[in-house]
């Protein structure tokens, strides 16, 4: 019983770290019902995370070793978009919603500079919900509609949940990304905003 008590101490510890304001106020942008955001994700140039080699792009990674996902890429993002959207927007009526219009009130923009594709091994076998995600390293920008930055959130180690559910209909980098993405959105929203 103790040793679960320091562990979920160390953890809720850990995710204190993953998101860093340093420039303008996150809370003030995004608690503004009624306004709106685009929202894009930068990754495919981000240096690739691995044990054997760490010097490919995260699009060099993929056209090498995982060719039939870097075809899909854009199908891909499309689904994650989806589920960072659907879970952003969950909590609208607090907060500015996302949408898919050019008119937005405000761009927000994730741009990564390292970016780790996960493990199956560890999502399956893991206690965490946590491990053998999807990790991200690099910053999050929002800007009005004029282009201007109003806010920058530097992302450190973030790690996104894992898939430990086995739903074999679906390909395991696909289920790795939705769960990253809905887990993305909940984390901006929940913990950057105690």
């Amino acid at each position: 019983m103790a040793l679960m008590a320091i562990f979920a101490v160390t953890t809720a510890f850990a995710d204190d770290d993953e998101f860093k304001v340093v420039e303008g106020s996150f809370v003030d942008v995004v608690r503004q019902p009624g306004k709106t955001a685009t929202v894009e994700f930068n990754y495919l140039d981000a240096q690739a995370v691995e044990r054997t080699r760490s010097d490919r792009s995260l699009k060099q990674l993929l056209q090498e070793d995982d060719p039939k996902n870097f075809e899909r890429w854009d199908y891909l993002m499309n689904e994650a978009k989806k589920f960072f959207t659907e879970r952003w927007n969950e909590e609208k009526k607090h907060n500015l919603k996302i949408v898919d219009d050019k008119n937005a009130d405000y761009h927000i923009i994730i741009n990564t500079t390292k970016f780790d594709t996960g493990n199956s091994g560890a999502a399956t076998w893991s206690v965490s919900k946590r491990d053998g995600g999807i990790i991200i390293w690099g910053e999050l920008i929002i800007q009005d509609a004029n282009g201007n930055r109003v806010c920058k959130v530097d992302l450190i180690d973030y790690r996104g949940a894992s898939s430990r559910t086995l739903d074999l209909k679906i390909p395991t980098f696909k289920r790795r990304m939705q769960m990253f993405h809905k887990s993305f959105a909940k984390d901006l929203l929940e913990d950057i905003k105690k």
